[in-house]
C-alpha cells in the first residue's frame, strides 16, 4: 500500500481492520513506547534505525509486516506505539505543499496533519477525527520523542 498523504481537512474514517497499515511503514518508537510493550511482549521487537537514529518495531521477514500483526489483528493494540494510534494522520513540521495550513501545538508549534488516502477506511463512513485529541497525541509524540533523541 504506497502512501497517499492529503491535508487532513476533515475527512470521515472508519477502520475496516485489514491489517495494511500494519506492513510496509516504519513505525519509530519513543524509550516510552518500549518500556509499555516490555511490560507485555513474549518476544524481541526494537531495532534501532540507523538512517532515523531511533529505535523502530521490528519487521517480520517474510512480508515486511510488524511483529505484532496477529493475521490482521494487532497483538498489542491497547499498547501500541503512539505512532500506530495517529494512523491514517501524520505528522510534519514542514508543509508538503506551499498551500498547506498549519495547525498549533499546546506548546505553539506549528504542525502539518496529514491524512494516507491509501488507507480503506478514509471514505464515507465514519466520522471525522477529533482534533483536539489529534493535537494532544502529537503534542505527547512530540514531548516523547524528543526525550528518546535527547535524553
Amino acid at each position: 500500500m504506497k502512501e497517499k498523504l492529503v491535508l487532513y481537512t476533515g475527512q470521515k474514517y472508519k477502520c475496516k481492520q485489514c491489517g495494511e497499515c500494519c506492513k510496509v511503514r516504519g513505525v519509530p518508537l519513543t524509550l516510552f513506547d518500549i518500556e509499555r510493550i516490555e511490560t507485555i511482549a513474549d518476544k524481541d521487537f526494537a531495532i534501532y534505525d540507523i538512517s532515523r537514529k531511533t529505535f523502530a518495531i521490528e519487521k517480520r521477514i517474510w512480508d515486511n509486516g510488524c511483529v505484532f500483526l496477529d493475521d490482521i489483528n494487532c497483538s498489542i493494540h491497547k499498547d501500541k506505539p503512539l505512532i500506530c494510534r495517529l494512523f491514517p494522520l501524520g505528522i510534519f513540521y514542514k508543509p508538503l505543499s506551499e498551500s498547506d495550513g498549519p495547525r498549533k501545538l499546546k506548546d505553539g508549534e506549528e504542525v502539518y496533519i496529514y491524512v494516507d488516502l491509501s488507507c480503506p477506511g478514509i471514505g464515507d463512513e465514519g466520522e471525522p477525527f477529533d482534533m483536539e485529541k489529534i493535537l494532544e497525541l502529537c503534542q505527547r509524540i512530540k514531548i516523547e520523542m524528543a526525550y528518546t533523541l535527547n535524553g
